[in-house]
């Protein structure tokens, strides 16, 4: 193993989250070392229209950067940039905007962001467009985590500091169901069904996602309200300090 490059972003901030776009869910060819590599006549490499695993993101300070890294290393391009400081009225600080999580969402021909903060919006990127194409509003504080589901691109995840969860319809842009709970983190399992929180005590619950009917009418919120109750505990661990990130290995 070798360090073949390093990029120092702009912002001169903490980078807090960075993720390759993999889209399991859509594609299921090889990525990585195992990728068999042809080239057109530019010497450009070709890819499958689902293959994304060449992308990846990254989010600090203000800022959401997303780069190709088709060359593992060698050549690292920036392909987008948002600034959420560009924002900023004269009477805000500038911290308010700062960006903390991310999460990828596949769509046909564009490869979308949902991503979070300070400001408690979720701001909803296309990178094909390289533009902001929508902000769900609903959260009251920051955004601590962001998951898209596992079997439906039509949904995200997410965490506040509020003291509550969300799922939401990324088509009609609406909240559908709050969880009721205060935790920093979640995990979807691969299922798409249940999920696992973490929380700053070292508290695990598994919580069970219920039916529900998405609105028909644009007026109605028809926002589904779940407690504590539909959650499991698993264990409390780790001397209950901070469970800072869930993954399920399947």
């Amino acid at each position: 193993m070798r360090l073949k490059r390093i990029v120092k972003e702009n912002h001169g901030q903490d980078i807090n989250q960075m993720a390759f776009f993999f889209n399991n869910k859509n594609f299921a060819g090889p990525v990585g070392l195992d990728v068999n590599k042809t080239f057109d006549k530019r010497g450009a490499v070709q890819r499958e229209q689902h293959d994304t695993s060449n992308v990846v993101g990254t989010v600090g300070g203000a800022q959401m950067n997303v780069y190709d890294n088709e060359h593992c290393g060698d050549h690292l391009d920036i392909m987008s940039n948002f600034n959420l400081a560009s924002t900023l009225n004269a009477d805000e600080e500038p911290n308010k905007k700062f960006l903390h999580t991310f999460c990828w969402i596949y769509q046909e021909d564009d490869a979308v962001v949902a991503t979070g903060g300070m400001d408690g919006d979720i701001h909803i990127l296309s990178i094909a467009n390289s533009k902001e194409i929508a902000i769900l509003k609903g959260h009251t504080k920051r955004i601590l985590d962001l998951q898209s589901h596992p079997k439906n691109d039509k949904y995200i995840f997410s965490v506040s500091k509020d003291g509550t969860m969300r799922l939401w319809d990324l088509e009609t842009q609406k909240c559908i169901i709050m969880f009721e709970y205060e935790c920093n983190v979640a995990c979807f399992h691969p299922s798409g069904e249940t999920f696992i929180t973490g929380t700053t005590k070292g508290e695990l619950r598994e919580w069970t996602i219920p039916t529900f009917i998405t609105p028909m009418d644009d007026d109605d919120d028809g926002i589904m309200v779940v407690g504590k109750s539909n959650s499991r505990l698993l264990k409390r661990m780790h001397g209950e300090s901070t469970i800072g990130n869930i993954y399920i290995y399947i």
